[in-house]
């Protein structure tokens, strides 16, 4: 190879090229932006609409249909589904892969303003969110002071803490969540608002046309101008107290009207630390901003904070992703080094010299300083897949070094001078290593064409396995040259390894005799082999990725519908204590009313209550976070009527592993069908939390108006809506200002908290006819039950049941879900309703349908690349055979070591593809320089072969043995590469024994053809031995 003639001519020059390398690496890895996961992109967006206090059916029939309308018309969109609820509306747009979704999010918004006019009035404006895992929060804090004022833990968390944060490099947004605020409360009584011969509105009207101040143009005087101002703006609570109101009977002081009190908002929302009122703020990130070094900025902010915090002030850290993240990295870093360490022993204790381990342990730290350097041009982050892919290669970048230094070192023993020696032992297997390598590489280019939530995530661990065997190529060819020929000696003397390598070389070769002399019998042996192990496969699971414990998971709590926010906060206090009794809980901090903040939503729910638990680190407890929240769910089943949702181990862009979706058009009876499927599914071992999206009916009002009586009085249907809805939620009029902050006035009706129908149907409207109408003369109120929320995929009315797993894998479970609803629930389905599968379940058979295709892609491509190496059909032929048969290796390590067959697995078997090959190539490109010398294939064989057996070996368990620390699973965030480790660890042990004599073997058989003899005789391999 000329570069290696060039690295041991010039060693200075290729040494300033090396140290280049390193030093740009260096500052490359400084550079790179640190992540838990790719940056990924879905296909998903989201409307959010805002209609407060509609029930489900008006802002289905409203809201959601109309826009679900004209969201259909956007191009590329794949499904459309719906939530309504009381308040709300969220419709989730799903795209086909590969949308550009700056587009998509552009054409969503251009169509919901043409039909914007046409909502009702009140409608907030539709916000269009992309969804995308970088906007949820990278940090989570709590305030809370001494004695739970949370008015004042609001007022510091808005005033002091929030600008200080914001002003972070980074930072994108914070919101404050729960808490309340002070407000300046009218409280009316519709009988003595009908006493003074005054309406709400009337009232609303005047209270607004007095708090100006506005311009009264401009006055000029002796060569003077004056602007005029007239001001009117309230300047205190006594203000608001004596604004002197018209009424029937004379003007008379507003607090004669209603009660004028300052007090505090009752909000809809509550959230408490451990159990202590407190308020929340939630921190994202901007898109490109590093995640850890964001968290570590804001920490440093933290810090200046709590010294100057009033006494009795604390700020509680209740999830910060960056020390998952730190964790994470530190563990596969740890297990990187470990690796290296093993894979250093190795070639010491095959080379037994310091010198030639030396050399081959330096292509190490080059090869990874390498890689940074493209992965910081390629946009790439470091995260755990893409340290994955790092530790995956790491004993795979020494293979070609050590291909390349063994030749070196045969060829001194042989008697070559130094010089000599480096170049032609790197010219020898040069070709054959780069073949090699390009078939390892070769094996991630269909992943380019693959799409989907798998692809977004192992692109970039393939793209850095593909950079660290290219730089590890690029070092062998010029530091194995260049330093053997200056460092390399050879001795005669034997260490003791040697000699029992010496009794395994007897022993292999005596094996690959004993395999050449029969034939047949290896080729039934194998095929045997092969077969039982496939019959092991139905006792191997699949699941789509594996759990990860993050020390940090979410409780969601859910009373009946209608249960009010004090019955929420009683059965919250209940679970607090629970959680303070468990050691492993380092705190928790609950939000009562609305929803999680790690969650979009739209509209309200005073019957729920959502804990985000941060537990204490792994090595501190003795139960994971699955074990946890079982232990949560049989201690919160005790509290009646109580349901919990427990989410632990998932990365938040996963869905729930059962999600079956009933669609039809009759809510009654798919609410039938529903309960009988969720009656199959909890029946099933290992299912947990099944439940139905449908809920029984919420208890509401309905107000059924007399069209007619009505129009008598000239009232219409939108006034009495008004009405009621001003009076039960209060309406703000104005707003005082005072000390700089502003407080809203609320005009509402007395003692809403006790409000019963009767005091809803006294409520007078003001008739433009001059009268005063109770809404009982109008209108008839009776109570009743309503949807708690409507779900709809493509405008069809959809139930989802939904269900979590304990000790069992996801394959085997839906497997019996699908003959337990196929058998028991299909048959009652009515023409036009549908059961399909969706959630983890969907996301796994999708990816591993795209994962299979391009390994078949793969196989092909290295066929391919042989092929053009060697220039024939039938070497690359005899070198495929290694592929299919390391699924012996794959199926016995993934039963042994009980793991589920993952999209992790999948890939690692991509990986490979690639890797077992290579042993392959080395091994019929060195026959293949024998019978060019004019050997037998016998003879190339049994020469070869014994001559390849160190390299392949060293190869071999230095891929091994790097990988030996990932397999085991140790430290946080290694779940994810375990499986691949798993796989490439036991393939390719199986693959190394099929090179050493599963080849060789199939090789005879096509040479003798060529050579026309049926196969070796005792005499021909024992000839050829001597």
């Amino acid at each position: 190879m000329n570069l290696a003639k060039l690295a041991v001519v010039r060693p200075i020059a290729m040494a300033m090229v090396i140290i280049f390398m390193l030093i740009i690496g260096s500052v490359s890895v400084k550079s790179i932006p640190i992540d838990l996961f790719p940056d990924l992109t879905f296909p998903v967006a989201v409307v959010a609409v805002t209609y407060e206090n509609a029930g489900p059916e008006e802002i289905e029939q409203l809201v959601t249909a109309p826009l679900e309308n004209i969201l259909g018309t956007v191009p590329n969109v794949e499904s459309i589904s719906s939530i309504s609820r009381t308040g709300g509306s969220l419709i989730i747009v799903s795209y086909n892969w590969g949308t550009d979704m700056d587009f998509a999010a552009l054409k969503m918004r251009e169509k919901l303003d043409s039909v914007r006019d046409f909502l009702p009035q009140g409608v907030a404006a539709p916000r269009v969110l992309r969804f995308d895992p970088s906007d949820f929060p990278i940090v989570q804090l709590a305030l809370s002071t001494e004695n739970g004022n949370v008015e004042e833990a609001k007022k510091i968390a808005e005033y002091d803490i929030k600008p200080l944060l914001d002003s972070v490099e980074g930072v994108a947004s914070i919101s404050v969540e729960g808490g309340v605020e002070r407000e300046i409360q009218l409280s009316y009584n519709p009988s003595t608002l009908a006493s003074y011969g005054i309406t709400v509105q009337q009232l609303k009207q005047i209270i607004q046309s007095e708090n100006i101040t506005v311009p009264g143009g401009i006055i000029e005087d002796a060569g003077s101008t004056f602007p005029v101002r007239i001001i009117g703006t309230f300047q205190s609570l006594n203000d608001i107290k004596t604004l002197p109101i018209p009424t029937a009977s004379g003007t008379v002081p507003l607090e004669k009207i209603v009660v004028v009190k300052e007090t505090l908002s009752s909000g809809s929302q509550k959230s408490f630390l451990n159990g202590v009122p407190s308020v929340g703020l939630s921190i994202l990130k901007q898109s490109e901003a590093n995640t850890v070094q964001v968290s570590n900025r804001i920490a440093e902010k933290l810090e200046l904070l709590n010294k100057q915090l009033p006494e009795g002030v604390e700020i509680k850290t209740i999830f910060d992703q960056s020390m998952f993240i730190k964790k994470s990295i530190s563990a596969v870093t740890w297990n990187m080094i470990i690796g290296s360490i093993l894979a250093g022993a190795i070639l010491y204790l095959f080379l037994r010299d310091w010198r030639s381990t030396f050399i081959i342990g330096l292509s190490i730290p080059v090869s990874i300083l390498t890689t940074f350097i493209f992965m910081y041009f390629y946009g790439l982050t470091i995260n755990l897949l893409t340290l994955g892919g790092l530790a995956l290669g790491i004993g795979m970048m020494v293979d070609n070094s050590i291909v390349i230094l063994e030749n070196i070192f045969r060829l001194r023993q042989q008697g070559k001078p130094l010089k000599e020696a480096a170049i032609q032992g790197t010219k020898e297997v040069g070709p054959a290593i780069i073949a090699s390598t390009i078939t390892t590489v070769v094996v991630f280019l269909p992943i380019v064409f693959v799409d989907g939530l798998a692809a977004q995530l192992f692109k970039p661990l393939a793209l850095v396995i593909s950079f660290s065997l290219i730089a590890s190529l690029f070092t062998a060819l010029i530091i194995v040259p260049l330093l053997s020929s200056l460092l390399i000696k050879t001795t005669t003397k034997e260490s003791k390894f040697q000699l029992y390598f010496n009794k395994l070389l007897k022993v292999y070769s005596l094996l690959l005799r004993l395999s050449l002399k029969n034939t047949k019998k290896t080729i039934i042996i194998t095929t045997t082999l092969l077969v039982i192990t496939l019959s092991l496969t139905p006792f191997i699971g699949r699941e789509f990725l594996p759990a990860q414990d993050q020390s940090f998971m979410n409780l969601v709590l859910k009373l009946p519908a209608g249960s009010s926010l004090s019955e929420t906060l009683e059965v919250t206090e209940e679970v607090q204590l629970l959680l303070d009794n468990m050691p492993e809980i380092e705190l928790a901090y609950a939000t009562v009313g609305g929803s999680n903040n790690f969650s979009v939503r739209a509209g309200s729910e005073t019957n729920r209550a959502n804990f985000s638990i941060l537990l204490k680190p792994i090595n501190e407890r003795n139960m994971s976070d699955i074990e946890i929240g079982e232990y949560l769910r049989k201690e919160t089943a005790k509290i009646p009527n109580l349901e919990v949702e427990i989410s632990a181990g998932d990365s938040n862009f996963s869905g729930d592993p059962i999600s079956i979706k009933l669609v039809g058009s009759d809510l009654p009876t798919m609410k039938i069908i529903s309960e009988e499927a969720i009656k199959v599914i909890s029946s099933i071992e290992g299912v947990r939390e099944v439940r139905s999206s449908f809920d029984d009916g919420a208890p509401q009002i309905s107000v059924s108006i007399d069209r007619d009586k009505a129009a008598q009085y000239g009232i219409g249907t939108g006034q009495i809506a008004q009405i009621i809805n001003e009076a039960t939620n209060g309406i703000a009029v104005s707003k005082l200002a005072r000390n700089g902050n502003e407080l809203n006035i609320i005009l509402t009706l007395e003692n809403t908290e006790t409000m019963t129908i009767d005091d809803v149907e006294d409520l007078l409207i003001s008739s433009p006819l001059g009268i005063t109408v109770p809404i009982h003369a109008v209108a008839t109120i009776k109570q009743e039950k309503g949807p708690v929320q409507i779900t709809r995929t493509d405008r069809l009315r959809q139930i989802t049941i939904t269900g979590q797993l304990l000790n069992r894998d996801l394959g085997s479970v839906m497997e019996e879900i699908e003959e337990g609803l196929t058998s028991k629930v299909k048959p009652l389905l009515p023409s036009g309703y549908k059961l399909s599968f969706g959630g983890q379940d969907e996301q796994m058979n999708d990816a591993f349908f795209k994962l299979s295709m391009a390994l078949l892609l793969a196989v092909v491509l290295v066929y391919m690349v042989m092929a053009g190496q060697f220039e024939s059909f039938k070497f690359p032929f005899i070198i495929m055979f290694s592929v299919p048969l390391t699924i012996i290796g794959i199926i016995i390590g993934q039963f042994i070591t009980f793991t589920p067959f993952s999209v992790g697995s999948l890939i690692g078997v991509l990986i490979l593809t690639g890797v077992v090959v290579n042993n392959a190539i080395v091994l019929v490109d060195s026959i293949n320089e024998e019978r060019k010398s004019g050997a037998s294939s016998i003879e190339a064989i049994l020469t070869a072969s014994p001559k390849r057996l160190r390299p392949i070996l060293m190869t071999a368990l230095t891929t091994i043995l790097g990988l030996i620390p990932l397999s085991l699973g140790f430290g946080e965030g290694t779940e994810i590469q375990q499986p691949m480790a798993i796989v490439i660890i036991f393939g390719l042990g199986f693959a190394t024994f099929i090179t050493l004599i599963f080849i060789p073997v199939v090789y005879h058989l096509f040479a003798s053809k060529k050579e026309g003899n049926g196969g070796a005789t005792d005499e021909d391999i024992q000839t050829s031995y001597r």
